[in-house]
């Protein structure tokens, strides 16, 4: 990926396709192979959201985690049903799997960050908010100004961790090229199948990325050869969500994500009224505008935590994935609360 000149990392940029991956080979997918392939497509369609103006919500975020969280089972149990034992891997393979899970496990850390981040955006509201309910006009004052540093805020992303976020995504690119292996079939199915968790991971990980983001060059385009069976539908929702994003920018909205975009809305019909004074507006009117922020900020937090708590389960797959690894690799019996892969 290209890096820019000044001090500072751009974002991923948008329209580079990655260069191909797999190694041309006459070899055909194991009946496993194909099963899990299928299921990976499956969950590729059900991430296609129904609704353009639900591409990013915290919802679709929540299951987007959840489908990697299913692909790395679908990982361990493709390993037992190849009977593919952890004890007989090449060294450096189990090195590249510590590492690329290393990656996960440093992006968990950098967006549960930028997660608390938003979480001070919701404080800062909701003491506008009580402020506003009091009726002290010296309190209004306060409102107002807090509503301007809100909006400042969610602007400025020179603190938070999301360049970091992108950096794990460019160590993934860095290895997404599928590495050379002797002719065993099931060392090629096992592959091939990382290299599909791989690109399900790099895709939602720089569409949440883009969800807190306030430009779109999060995003990444991957190209995947029409070899798998989940080309196809990757590459629908690959486009409909870049493309949709894409249209919110050009729209002149800098929020992708739907929660955060209404906050903003509503943020903006009050700020004025309390900058500027009512005019037209009448009190109902007004009192009505602070009653919808409040029940969309005190949602918007609700979405944050499950977001948070969906997140930290998908940290515990892969750490107790990591634990697995290395008690089978060590041959040596399980830590207590880690469900070793039996082969």
């Amino acid at each position: 990926m290209s890096r820019s000149d000044g001090p500072h990392r751009p974002f991923l940029p948008i329209g580079n396709p990655f260069k191909m991956m797999m190694h041309k080979t006459s070899h055909l997918p194991s009946a496993v192979l194909i099963a899990y392939e299928k299921n990976l497509a499956e969950r590729f369609r059900q991430l296609k959201p129904n609704n353009a103006t639900d591409v990013i919500s915290f919802s679709w975020m929540k299951s987007a985690l959840g489908s990697i969280c299913e692909t790395l089972n679908d990982i361990r149990k493709l390993i037992v049903d190849l009977e593919l034992p952890i004890c007989s891997w090449d060294g450096k393979w189990v090195d590249m799997y510590l590492n690329n899970s290393l990656n996960l496990l440093d992006f968990c850390s950098a967006y549960g960050t930028d997660i608390v981040r938003q979480r001070f955006g919701y404080v800062m509201l909701k003491c506008a908010l009580l402020d506003l309910e009091s009726g002290n006009p010296q309190k209004l004052m306060l409102a107002s100004s807090s509503f301007h540093e809100w909006m400042q805020y969610q602007r400025r992303y020179d603190n938070s961790k999301l360049q970091d976020c992108c950096d794990v995504i460019s160590k993934l690119e860095e290895t997404l090229n599928l590495p050379k292996i002797k002719n065993i079939p099931k060392a090629k199915d096992l592959v091939r199948a990382m290299y599909g968790l791989k690109v399900q991971t790099m895709f939602i990980f720089s569409t949440l990325v883009a969800a807190f983001s306030t430009t779109c060059r999060t995003l990444v385009d991957l190209q995947v050869p029409k070899e798998y069976l989940w080309h196809e539908s990757f590459t629908e929702l690959q486009t409909v969500m870049n493309g949709e994003i894409k249209n919110i920018y050009a729209s002149g909205d800098i929020y992708t994500l739907k929660e955060l975009r209404v906050l903003d809305e509503n943020v903006k019909k009050l700020y004025p009224l309390l900058h500027d004074g009512l005019g037209g507006v009448t009190q109902e009117v007004f009192h009505g505008y602070c009653s919808k922020l409040k029940e969309c900020n005190e949602k918007f937090l609700v979405g944050l935590d499950e977001l948070k708590s969906e997140m930290d389960r998908f940290f515990k797959v892969v750490v107790d994935g990591r634990m697995a690894l290395l008690d089978n690799f060590q041959q040596q019996p399980p830590r207590r609360g880690v469900q070793q892969v039996r082969m």
